[in-house]
């Protein structure tokens, strides 16, 4: 994930790409419709790979009054959660590498609540399997992880529907903005980015039969648009 050190990288997808994610929106109603469907009030919470705090943003909205612990690997992903997250107060930001155990470390009381977007699939599939168990062990009883994650597709025809799809997004996106780059240019663009050389992808369906074998219950996808998915589990 050392690409996501550089500060340029953090700035480009922040700005342009995150801005023209596909059903960005949907994806967050989702989100707080399986948080407020499994709990009536948190008071704990803890976003893994918390980026520009998105995640944690919305769920404040609805939880004003929630704890978060904010964990991420980038300095400028921290910095950038900080700004937007200014009128909350009760939030902890921890630099942690989640390729390991030491991200356990900042959570001091079991949450009802654990996060990530678009993070996870970074990690190697063994750690993948690993860090979905650390989860498990953190929540308390009854509560949810929800995974919003770039998952793979199952075939290359999938998958050149998923760049068609980011493509298009971003090029009405761009045009907003006054920006006149082509549908081609950008699809140059976005298959030669420099972040996809660290993802490491796998179907959800894998995935989520793994957090059924690590004892999560109502385990689901929740959403899915060619490789954006959304996915979530329960402890018991």
């Amino acid at each position: 994930m050392h690409v996501w050190k550089n500060s340029e990288v953090v700035k480009q997808f922040l700005t342009v790409r995150r801005k023209a994610m596909p059903f960005g929106d949907v994806q967050l109603d989702i989100l707080m419709r399986l948080i407020s469907k499994s709990h009536q009030s948190v008071q704990q919470f803890v976003d893994l790979g918390c980026g520009d705090g998105i995640l944690a943003h919305t769920i404040l909205t609805q939880y004003p009054e929630a704890h978060g612990s904010l964990i991420d690997y980038s300095e400028s992903m921290i910095e950038a959660a900080k700004k937007r997250l200014t009128e909350f107060e009760n939030l902890e930001f921890a630099m942690a590498d989640f390729s390991n155990s030491s991200w356990k470390e900042h959570v001091k009381h079991p949450p009802e609540v654990i996060v990530s977007g678009y993070a996870i699939h970074h990690l190697p599939n063994g750690r993948k399997y690993e860090l979905f168990e650390e989860i498990h062990q953190q929540l308390a009883p009854g509560g949810i992880f929800v995974n919003i994650e770039h998952v793979a597709s199952s075939s290359l025809f999938g998958k050149s529907l998923f760049d068609d799809l980011v493509v298009e997004s971003l090029y009405a996106r761009l045009n907003e903005d006054g920006d006149k780059k082509s549908k081609s240019e950008l699809m140059r663009e976005h298959l030669n980015r420099p972040d996809q050389y660290e993802n490491i992808l796998l179907p959800v369906t894998v995935q989520c039969d793994w957090l059924k074998e690590i004892g999560f219950i109502d385990v689901d996808c929740y959403f899915k648009s060619f490789e954006l998915a959304v996915y979530a589990g329960i402890k018991k």
